[in-house]
């Protein structure tokens, strides 16, 4: 029995639920396709594509896998017998909190598992991969002592997800149903494909860098927001500390402020980044603002006040790079409601 190690992202991508709930472990990048092709075999040890590899062609049934989020073991598993269980590539997961993540494999989560022996064994460590085999004795010794009876549960089913990538004459029909009207319809069309090639261009080779937030703003972020209805006397950028300020009407005063947007840097995590921008809203009394919008510029999510507070799990979510009929991750977001929800006459 061989022992591997996994992480289950990070904080503001943490989607450890996927694990528990639908007993796989997935790991990315995956944007060379299926691992089996042996595309990402080359690289230097614990490189993101050898440990792909590994991923895919390593583990055997009966091995286990300890579940990692930061430096802490918050499970363990089994991989379970038969060949309908091992290495997928599975597109269901292209977009997972904006991380392509296709490289799936089936693990039963154990119940019962006493984890306190392994509560310490990675709190020293600076950075681990994201997967790798364990060798070390202490911890391997732990893992292969747990009863097998606490793997001996049925598999969870796997998530049911349409993740298809709509098509712009699918995209068209459906804004057209919900509503937009046809001049709306391909000014939101022609803003989405801006954008996905300003990010794509970003995470190239060829553009030498990542964006700033500046940039993010000015490049991706307006136009986006111009295309969805919105004019350039209805949004203020750097108002008030605020990113970006939506007003349902001049002046732009605060009891005219409607939703607030908190940009950062292309590729930084978002999902702890709601506090801000709330922050704002209660220092500068921003009493009509309904949304809440964070962005990196290829993903957008999009928080509502609920009557008290503000809702903590997004409402909508976009994926720039990845326009799916349904995301796996954030839960029970639809992009065409999403985007809907961000026209000016929805606010």
């Amino acid at each position: 029995m061989r022992v591997w190690q996994i992480a289950t992202g990070e904080t503001g991508r943490d989607y450890r639920e996927l694990f528990f709930d639908h007993d796989i472990m997935i790991l990315g990048p995956s944007h060379l396709g299926d691992a089996l092709n042996r595309l990402y075999a080359d690289g230097i040890p614990n490189s993101a594509g050898s440990q792909v590899h590994s991923f895919a062609l390593g583990p055997r049934p009966g091995d286990r896998v300890l579940m990692r989020f930061r430096r802490e073991v918050i499970g363990v598993g089994e991989i379970p017998a038969g060949e309908e269980h091992q290495y997928v590539f599975d597109e269901v997961f292209r977009s997972v909190y904006g991380w392509d993540l296709c490289h799936r494999r089936r693990v039963k989560w154990g119940t019962e598992i006493d984890l306190a022996p392994l509560k310490d064994v990675y709190l020293q460590a600076k950075q681990k991969p994201s997967f790798t085999e364990v060798h070390e004795n202490r911890i391997v010794d732990v893992v292969r002592r747990i009863d097998s009876r606490s793997f001996e549960q049925p598999l969870l089913s796997l998530p049911q997800v349409d993740a298809r990538v709509y098509t712009e004459e699918e995209l068209g029909v459906k804004f057209f149903q919900a509503g937009v009207s046809n001049t709306n319809i391909e000014a939101i069309l022609a803003a989405l494909r801006q954008a996905e090639r300003l990010s794509s261009w970003y995470y190239s080779p060829n553009s030498g860098r990542y964006p700033t937030e500046h940039e993010v703003v000015s490049h991706i972020v307006l136009p986006l927001f111009l295309g969805l209805g919105w004019s350039h006397q209805q949004i203020a950028v750097e108002w008030n500390k605020v990113d970006m300020a939506f007003f349902k009407r001049t002046p732009t005063s605060p009891e005219n402020c409607v939703m607030v947007l908190e940009a950062k840097g292309l590729g930084r995590s978002l999902g702890d980044v709601l506090q801000q921008p709330r922050d704002y809203c209660s220092e500068l009394r921003l009493s009509r603002v309904r949304y809440i919008v964070v962005t990196d510029g290829a993903n957008l999510f999009i928080y509502e006040w609920g009557g008290e507070d503000w809702n903590v799990d997004p409402v909508g979510y976009v994926s720039i790079s990845s326009l799916q009929h349904e995301y796996v991750l954030p839960k029970g977001t639809d992009l065409v409601e999403s985007l809907v929800r961000l026209q000016p006459n929805a606010v």
